[in-house]
Protein backbone atom coordinates (compact mmCIF):
# COMPACT_ATOMS: atom_id res chain seq x y z
CA UNK A 1 0.00 0.00 0.00
CA UNK A 2 1.38 3.64 -1.18
CA UNK A 3 2.22 5.82 1.71
CA UNK A 4 0.27 8.49 0.22
CA UNK A 5 -3.26 9.52 0.74
CA UNK A 6 -5.56 9.52 -2.07
CA UNK A 7 -7.21 11.34 -0.15
CA UNK A 8 -6.73 13.36 3.11
CA UNK A 9 -7.87 16.18 5.82
CA UNK A 10 -6.26 17.94 8.40
CA UNK A 11 -8.02 19.43 11.45
CA UNK A 12 -11.53 20.18 9.73
CA UNK A 13 -13.77 22.24 11.52
CA UNK A 14 -17.47 22.75 10.39
CA UNK A 15 -20.90 24.56 11.34
CA UNK A 16 -23.90 24.31 9.37
CA UNK A 17 -25.05 27.83 8.85
CA UNK A 18 -21.79 28.79 10.91
CA UNK A 19 -23.66 27.98 13.69
CA UNK A 20 -24.39 24.25 14.30
CA UNK A 21 -21.10 22.14 15.03
CA UNK A 22 -20.31 19.31 12.77
CA UNK A 23 -16.78 18.55 13.41
CA UNK A 24 -14.52 19.49 15.11
CA UNK A 25 -10.35 19.53 14.06
CA UNK A 26 -11.00 16.06 12.74
CA UNK A 27 -8.01 14.58 10.73
CA UNK A 28 -8.23 11.72 8.19
CA UNK A 29 -6.34 10.18 5.65
CA UNK A 30 -7.84 7.93 2.93
CA UNK A 31 -5.21 5.07 1.55
CA UNK A 32 -4.77 4.03 -1.84
CA UNK A 33 -6.57 0.28 -1.98
CA UNK A 34 -8.25 0.63 1.83
CA UNK A 35 -12.00 0.39 3.08
CA UNK A 36 -12.06 2.85 5.45
CA UNK A 37 -14.89 3.06 7.46
CA UNK A 38 -15.91 6.67 8.97
CA UNK A 39 -18.35 4.96 11.92
CA UNK A 40 -20.22 7.20 14.49
CA UNK A 41 -23.77 7.65 16.11
CA UNK A 42 -26.54 9.57 14.18
CA UNK A 43 -25.58 13.68 13.98
CA UNK A 44 -21.66 12.64 14.58
CA UNK A 45 -20.24 14.29 11.86
CA UNK A 46 -19.44 11.62 9.35
CA UNK A 47 -21.59 12.20 6.72
CA UNK A 48 -20.50 15.79 6.61
CA UNK A 49 -16.93 14.38 6.62
CA UNK A 50 -17.68 11.84 3.47
CA UNK A 51 -19.74 14.65 1.45
CA UNK A 52 -16.26 17.30 2.53
CA UNK A 53 -14.29 14.29 1.03
CA UNK A 54 -16.53 14.86 -1.91
CA UNK A 55 -16.20 18.39 -2.45
CA UNK A 56 -20.30 18.63 -1.36
CA UNK A 57 -19.25 21.41 1.52
CA UNK A 58 -15.56 22.85 2.29
CA UNK A 59 -14.34 22.95 6.01
CA UNK A 60 -14.60 26.36 7.99
CA UNK A 61 -11.36 25.34 9.28
CA UNK A 62 -8.47 23.02 8.58
CA UNK A 63 -7.38 21.66 4.94
CA UNK A 64 -8.14 19.12 2.25
CA UNK A 65 -6.46 17.34 -0.43
CA UNK A 66 -7.14 14.96 -3.08
CA UNK A 67 -4.52 13.04 -5.03
CA UNK A 68 -1.80 15.61 -3.85
CA UNK A 69 -3.18 18.46 -4.86
CA UNK A 70 -5.42 20.82 -2.47
CA UNK A 71 -9.34 20.72 -2.73
CA UNK A 72 -10.87 23.66 -1.93
CA UNK A 73 -14.14 25.70 -3.38
CA UNK A 74 -11.99 28.04 -5.30
CA UNK A 75 -9.93 25.01 -6.74
CA UNK A 76 -13.00 23.10 -7.57
CA UNK A 77 -14.49 26.03 -9.47
CA UNK A 78 -11.54 25.03 -12.62
CA UNK A 79 -13.73 23.46 -14.89
CA UNK A 80 -10.77 20.97 -15.62
CA UNK A 81 -9.59 20.45 -12.14
CA UNK A 82 -13.60 19.64 -11.43
CA UNK A 83 -13.67 16.98 -14.30
CA UNK A 84 -10.50 15.56 -13.11
CA UNK A 85 -11.87 15.17 -9.70
CA UNK A 86 -15.32 14.08 -10.12
CA UNK A 87 -13.77 11.40 -12.91
CA UNK A 88 -11.68 9.80 -9.79
CA UNK A 89 -14.13 10.23 -6.94
CA UNK A 90 -17.58 8.81 -6.57
CA UNK A 91 -20.59 9.19 -3.71
CA UNK A 92 -23.73 6.89 -3.52
CA UNK A 93 -25.72 9.25 -1.19
CA UNK A 94 -27.94 7.67 1.62
CA UNK A 95 -30.96 8.96 -0.34
CA UNK A 96 -31.25 6.92 -3.08
CA UNK A 97 -33.83 9.72 -4.66
CA UNK A 98 -32.15 12.65 -4.72
CA UNK A 99 -29.05 11.08 -6.75
CA UNK A 100 -31.63 10.16 -9.27
CA UNK A 101 -33.32 13.03 -11.49
CA UNK A 102 -33.57 11.62 -15.64
CA UNK A 103 -37.12 10.14 -16.95
CA UNK A 104 -35.36 6.43 -17.34
CA UNK A 105 -32.99 4.80 -15.60
CA UNK A 106 -31.06 4.65 -18.88
CA UNK A 107 -30.84 8.12 -18.86
CA UNK A 108 -29.39 8.55 -15.30
CA UNK A 109 -26.62 6.21 -16.10
CA UNK A 110 -25.46 8.39 -19.26
CA UNK A 111 -25.27 11.16 -17.67
CA UNK A 112 -22.11 10.58 -16.03
CA UNK A 113 -20.81 9.36 -19.15
CA UNK A 114 -21.57 12.62 -20.69
CA UNK A 115 -19.59 14.22 -17.92
CA UNK A 116 -16.58 12.31 -18.70
CA UNK A 117 -17.00 13.39 -22.50
CA UNK A 118 -17.78 9.81 -24.24
CA UNK A 119 -19.20 9.17 -27.44
CA UNK A 120 -22.48 7.03 -27.72
CA UNK A 121 -20.66 3.92 -28.36
CA UNK A 122 -18.68 4.20 -25.25
CA UNK A 123 -21.66 5.08 -22.92
CA UNK A 124 -23.56 2.32 -24.77
CA UNK A 125 -20.62 -0.04 -23.65
CA UNK A 126 -20.54 1.31 -19.98
CA UNK A 127 -24.05 0.72 -19.24
CA UNK A 128 -24.15 -2.53 -20.73
CA UNK A 129 -21.58 -3.36 -18.10
CA UNK A 130 -22.36 -1.77 -15.19
CA UNK A 131 -26.57 -2.77 -15.66
CA UNK A 132 -25.14 -6.72 -16.06
CA UNK A 133 -23.33 -6.44 -12.76
CA UNK A 134 -26.19 -4.96 -10.74
CA UNK A 135 -28.78 -6.77 -12.40
CA UNK A 136 -30.54 -3.67 -13.75
CA UNK A 137 -30.83 -4.48 -17.06
CA UNK A 138 -34.79 -5.18 -17.27
CA UNK A 139 -35.34 -1.83 -15.69
CA UNK A 140 -32.98 0.57 -17.90
CA UNK A 141 -36.26 2.30 -19.64
CA UNK A 142 -38.15 2.46 -16.60
CA UNK A 143 -38.54 5.61 -14.27
CA UNK A 144 -36.53 5.49 -11.33
CA UNK A 145 -39.88 7.66 -9.23
CA UNK A 146 -41.57 4.38 -9.89
CA UNK A 147 -38.58 1.71 -8.99
CA UNK A 148 -38.38 -0.05 -5.62
CA UNK A 149 -36.00 1.75 -2.85
CA UNK A 150 -34.21 -1.47 -3.23
CA UNK A 151 -33.67 -0.63 -7.13
CA UNK A 152 -33.07 2.76 -6.82
CA UNK A 153 -30.07 2.04 -4.57
CA UNK A 154 -28.47 -0.27 -7.43
CA UNK A 155 -29.44 2.56 -9.88
CA UNK A 156 -28.02 5.26 -8.03
CA UNK A 157 -25.04 3.27 -7.11
CA UNK A 158 -24.97 2.57 -11.61
CA UNK A 159 -24.81 6.40 -11.62
CA UNK A 160 -21.81 6.34 -10.04
CA UNK A 161 -19.87 3.01 -11.49
CA UNK A 162 -20.13 4.33 -14.69
CA UNK A 163 -17.97 6.91 -14.48
CA UNK A 164 -15.24 4.08 -13.15
CA UNK A 165 -14.14 6.32 -10.31
CA UNK A 166 -10.69 5.05 -8.22
CA UNK A 167 -12.90 5.98 -4.97
CA UNK A 168 -16.11 5.35 -4.32
CA UNK A 169 -17.81 6.91 -1.23
CA UNK A 170 -21.18 5.59 0.41
CA UNK A 171 -23.38 7.46 2.61
CA UNK A 172 -25.14 4.59 5.47
CA UNK A 173 -25.74 2.55 2.27
CA UNK A 174 -27.38 -0.24 4.21
CA UNK A 175 -30.03 2.53 5.73
CA UNK A 176 -33.71 1.77 5.07
CA UNK A 177 -32.99 -1.48 2.92
CA UNK A 178 -34.96 -5.25 3.41
CA UNK A 179 -32.48 -7.74 4.25
CA UNK A 180 -31.87 -9.19 1.28
CA UNK A 181 -30.81 -6.11 -0.66
CA UNK A 182 -28.78 -5.08 2.03
CA UNK A 183 -26.91 -8.50 2.02
CA UNK A 184 -26.64 -8.22 -2.10
CA UNK A 185 -25.34 -4.48 -1.71
CA UNK A 186 -22.58 -5.62 0.96
CA UNK A 187 -21.64 -8.75 -1.54
CA UNK A 188 -20.90 -6.05 -4.57
CA UNK A 189 -19.36 -3.58 -1.94
CA UNK A 190 -16.84 -6.22 -0.94
CA UNK A 191 -16.60 -7.17 -5.04
CA UNK A 192 -15.40 -3.72 -5.78
CA UNK A 193 -13.22 -3.81 -3.08
CA UNK A 194 -11.54 -6.86 -4.15
CA UNK A 195 -10.94 -5.58 -7.54
CA UNK A 196 -8.97 -2.57 -6.41
CA UNK A 197 -11.51 0.25 -5.55
CA UNK A 198 -10.51 2.08 -2.52
CA UNK A 199 -13.51 2.58 -0.34
CA UNK A 200 -15.11 5.15 2.26
CA UNK A 201 -18.45 4.33 4.06
CA UNK A 202 -20.05 6.14 6.56
CA UNK A 203 -22.20 4.25 8.70
CA UNK A 204 -23.14 3.21 12.50
CA UNK A 205 -24.03 -0.32 10.85
CA UNK A 206 -21.50 -2.73 12.91
CA UNK A 207 -22.02 -5.78 10.80
CA UNK A 208 -21.12 -4.26 7.80
CA UNK A 209 -17.88 -2.55 9.65
CA UNK A 210 -17.06 -6.00 11.05
CA UNK A 211 -17.66 -7.72 7.43
CA UNK A 212 -15.83 -5.24 5.33
CA UNK A 213 -13.69 -2.50 7.08
CA UNK A 214 -10.11 -3.08 6.67
CA UNK A 215 -9.75 0.04 9.04
CA UNK A 216 -12.35 2.37 11.35
CA UNK A 217 -12.29 6.22 12.04
CA UNK A 218 -14.47 6.87 14.92
CA UNK A 219 -16.42 9.99 15.50
CA UNK A 220 -18.01 10.67 19.01
CA UNK A 221 -20.85 12.69 20.09
CA UNK A 222 -18.55 15.70 20.36
CA UNK A 223 -18.11 15.70 16.75
CA UNK A 224 -14.14 15.19 17.56
CA UNK A 225 -12.60 11.43 16.31
CA UNK A 226 -12.77 9.43 19.53
CA UNK A 227 -10.57 6.15 17.78
CA UNK A 228 -9.23 4.88 15.08
CA UNK A 229 -7.72 1.55 14.56
CA UNK A 230 -8.36 -1.70 13.05
CA UNK A 231 -12.17 -2.91 13.01
CA UNK A 232 -11.11 -6.26 15.68
CA UNK A 233 -9.78 -3.64 17.89
CA UNK A 234 -12.67 -1.25 17.40
CA UNK A 235 -15.39 -3.57 17.41
CA UNK A 236 -14.11 -5.23 20.89
CA UNK A 237 -13.79 -2.06 22.78
CA UNK A 238 -17.25 -2.05 24.01
CA UNK A 239 -16.50 1.06 26.80
CA UNK A 240 -15.75 3.05 23.45
CA UNK A 241 -18.90 1.81 21.40
CA UNK A 242 -20.66 2.98 24.31
CA UNK A 243 -19.25 6.05 25.16
CA UNK A 244 -19.72 7.46 21.13
CA UNK A 245 -23.88 5.58 21.19
CA UNK A 246 -23.41 2.59 18.71
CA UNK A 247 -24.02 0.32 21.44
CA UNK A 248 -26.53 0.64 24.56
CA UNK A 249 -25.34 0.21 27.95
CA UNK A 250 -25.86 -2.83 29.77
Amino acid sequence: MSAEPLLGGRNLSYRYLRRYLALDQVSVDVMPGEFLVLLGANGSGKSTLLKMLDGLVFPDEGELTAFAEPISEHALGDPAANARFRSRVGLVFQNSEAQLFSATVREDLAFGCRQLGLDREQTEQRIAEVSTMLQIEAILDRAPVHLSGGQQKRVALGSVLVMSPQVLLFDEPTAGLDPRTSSWLITVMAQLHQAGRTMVVATHDLDLTARLATRCLVLGEDHRVAASGAPTQILADTALLTEVNLIAAE
